[in-house]
């Protein structure tokens, strides 16, 4: 279960990056970098569960740097993980929008 939220939070980040929707994800060198990020971090959580969410929040390490950050939601759209907004956590996004006005529900279906 852990391992497809982290899988949707790869998804999300690289919709983030510059790119079409309608493309795939770009194969810049930053997009590979996020790509293996994620990857390690679906590892680290299927080996340690959620608690492996503690390190994801330090800032300044290589989980989060400057404007690259890990964050996770469930499948039902409910935030387990944003160190930039911890706010969040434990909230459901459905219906939200984001900066530019689209919703958040439609950016993850559409990263899939």
């Amino acid at each position: 279960m852990l391992k497809q939220i982290i899988l949707i939070c790869t998804a999300l980040m690289l919709a983030a990056l510059p790119a079409n929707s309608q493309q795939s994800p770009p194969n810049s060198e930053k997009a590979k970098q996020i790509e293996a990020l994620v990857n390690k971090a679906a590892a680290m959580v299927d080996e340690q569960g959620k608690a492996a969410f503690v390190e994801f929040r330090k800032r300044g390490s290589e989980w989060w740097s400057g404007d690259t950050y890990l964050f996770a939601y469930d499948p039902s759209l409910n935030v387990l993980l944003n160190p930039a907004f911890p706010e969040r956590e434990g909230k459901n996004m459905t219906g939200d929008k984001d900066k530019n006005g689209k919703g958040v529900s439609r950016r993850v279906y559409e990263a899939r």
